[in-house]
């Protein structure tokens, strides 16, 4: 889609085809047939408009006409929404690992049952709350499935029974789904109505709401238990999904096309004792459908109406009146037997699409009570506690610990835990992280940050105590990379995300830098840095609480100057020569970075590490 946005007048262009403002709300107007478009709180967004009634007009032209199941419109509110940049999902490994072999912070609290739920769970990673009430909402359900242990259970036995509620329901609106996917809505129902009932009667208004909202739809359900056999084929052209009793003329069919052995049974027995041919049977093939076969031995005792069809080596066959007429019925039958069942099978699923609203509905909520609880499993899974979310610039967490790099340490070795405090925008706003390297600056920023992001998705955290005050961004500047492609080096990759940060900057934001300035010479890098902070500490409107790890033990002067900049160092202890990563934040700046030894460890030669230390 192009369009010009800097004027009044908006075209978007599909091939040769041209789009205005007008036809799209005409569009919309005409999917949703109503009056104007106020219920979808998009009258006055026209790209948006514009947009929406593009795609609907691409799906008719692409032959995607059956979208009754598109019921409404939604924009994604900012005001609502942790604003999470591209960098930071991808640095804080949100999604996926940036390492082979590496694990996501999706794969530590991912417990989630259904389909639906494993979708929304990653729509809530990426769009944080940052408002306080609905973040208790979730978290009250949390720790209710904590303290009601029966209640989890019996939520979690009827998730493993509800299946891809959302697809199912999007293939019954487009005239596509199968009797079987048909048979599992069906069970998906019965499933809902003991998680109704229960959230009903659950002590927690937002599980009484997620109760009001569950449809049962008693009425289509029953009529598919009615209708559709337990264990249909999975295509409808196979037959046998409906079961018997629903159709007299059906039943009558089917007694007719698969009764008909019997019948061929009696036939064989009589004329086997008018003819007196012992060995006489009927058979049936494509060529010429049902027939008699008698033996050579007997061919003169065949009667005179019998018109013989094929001659064999030991064997004549023959064909009656009485067998044509016979296979006309079957074949006719099978052939109406197929069409009624694809027609009573069409009017239950036109039936089912009046349902489409409410069942969709009910994978909403479905969805939301199984990341729920997946949160609680999570939770009790690796140790994590409630934390205290408050609309405040007070970030206090006592020993967080990292939720991925906990679940990939070697048996037996526990995680070591720390405290970060950024006590308020008057006293301690920016930490400065000095350190060696491998000491576990890192994963102390970004830990702090799945912490922050964790307690705003509404799940508990992986610390022994943690107050969160609200953040409305989260920004990350980490790793070195390069974009050969477009011609930017290492460096500018990272100006242009720091630049990207400090551009969107707000006093509720949450910044972490990791190394930054590292790509040019030292003084310049130190400059940036220093300039950085400064602009971070000084500037009205960029007060944000700020974690700055670095190697430029320099900006440790940078405390005396400013007030809420404080000094800390990931500690470590040197014992003849070797070094001991303790892995604890203590007050205080660094001057060692330990490089060479990390080196060493790294199995550089021998020579050159002796080279180095003469150098240093």
């Amino acid at each position: 889609f192009e369009g010009n946005f800097g004027s009044k007048f908006f075209t978007f262009e599909l091939d040769d085809w041209v789009f205005t403002e007008t036809s799209a709300r005409e569009k919309l107007l005409k999917h949703f047939e109503v009056k104007n478009l106020k219920g979808f709180g998009v009258e006055h967004l026209k790209n948006g408009i514009i947009a929406s009634g593009a795609i609907l007009q691409y799906l008719i032209m692409t032959q995607h006409t059956q979208i009754g199941h598109v019921t409404s419109l939604a924009r994604i509110e900012e005001d609502k929404y942790v604003r999470l940049d591209k960098f930071t999902v991808r640095s804080l490994e949100l999604m996926g690992s940036m390492n082979d072999g590496g694990s996501s912070l999706l794969n530590v609290i991912d417990k989630t049952i259904s389909p639906m739920g494993a979708r929304l769970l990653k729509r809530w990673l990426v769009f944080p709350l940052k408002d306080v009430q609905p973040i208790n909402e979730r978290l009250n359900v949390v720790e209710y499935f904590f303290r009601q242990p029966d209640f989890k259970e019996l939520i979690e036995e009827q998730l493993h029974l509800i299946g891809d509620l959302e697809r199912i329901i999007s293939k019954v609106a487009v005239g596509r789904v199968s009797p079987r996917e048909v048979v599992a809505l069906k069970v998906a129902l019965q499933a809902i109505e003991p998680i109704k009932a229960a959230c009903m009667d659950a002590d927690n208004a937002s599980l009484n709401h997620i109760g009001e909202q569950l449809n049962i739809c008693q009425s289509i359900r029953d009529r598919i238990d009615r209708e559709i056999d337990n264990d249909p084929p999975l295509l409808i052209n196979k037959g046998g999904v409906i079961k018997s009793g629903v159709s007299a003329e059906l039943d009558e069919l089917r007694r007719i096309a698969y009764s008909g052995k019997d019948y061929l049974l009696q036939i064989q027995q009589r004329e086997s004792e008018l003819t007196e041919i012992p060995s006489l049977k009927i058979g049936y093939n494509n060529v010429f459908g049902y027939y008699i076969e008698v033996r050579n031995t007997h061919k003169d005792k065949v009667p005179a109406e019998w018109i013989r069809k094929q001659t064999l080596a030991n064997a004549e066959r023959y064909i009656t009146q009485e067998l044509k007429e016979y296979e006309e019925k079957i074949l006719g039958a099978e052939d109406k037997i197929l069409v009624l069942e694809t027609q009573l099978y069409a009017e239950l699923v036109q039936s089912l699409s009046e349902f489409i609203p409410a069942i969709q509905i009910n994978a909403n909520q479905i969805a939301r009570l199984d990341c729920l609880l997946s949160f609680a499993t999570a939770a009790r899974e690796n140790n994590y506690i409630r934390p205290v979310i408050a609309d405040d610039d007070v970030l206090e967490i006592h020993q967080g610990r990292h939720p991925v790099i906990e679940k990939q340490l070697p048996i037996g070795e526990k995680y070591i835990a720390n405290d970060v405090m950024l006590v308020d925008s008057q006293t301690q706003q920016i930490i400065i992280i000095t350190g060696p390297n491998m000491a576990g600056k890192s994963a102390l920023l970004r830990q702090t940050a799945l912490i922050t992001l964790l307690a705003q998705i509404g799940s508990f955290v992986p610390a022994e105590s943690a107050h969160i005050g609200l953040v409305d961004k989260i920004f990350t500047r980490v790793g070195a990379s390069d974009n050969i492609s477009v011609g930017e080096s290492t460096f500018m990759v990272e100006m242009n995300e720091a630049a990207d940060i400090l551009n969107n900057l707000s006093p509720r934001s949450l910044v972490l830098f990791d190394e930054l300035g590292r790509g040019t010479s030292t003084y310049d890098g130190i400059s940036i840095a220093w300039a950085i902070v400064e602009h971070i500490h000084e500037h009205p409107k960029a007060k944000a609480r700020t974690l700055f790890a670095t190697h430029y033990h320099e900006l440790n002067e940078m405390e005396k100057s400013f007030k809420r900049i404080k000094n800390y160092n990931v500690s470590v202890k040197e014992i003849d020569n070797k070094v001991i990563f303790l892995r604890k934040l203590e007050r205080g700046g660094s001057e060692h970075s330990f490089g060479i030894h990390v080196a060493k460890m790294a199995g550089m030669p021998k020579s050159i590490v002796k080279r180095a230390n003469d150098i240093l």
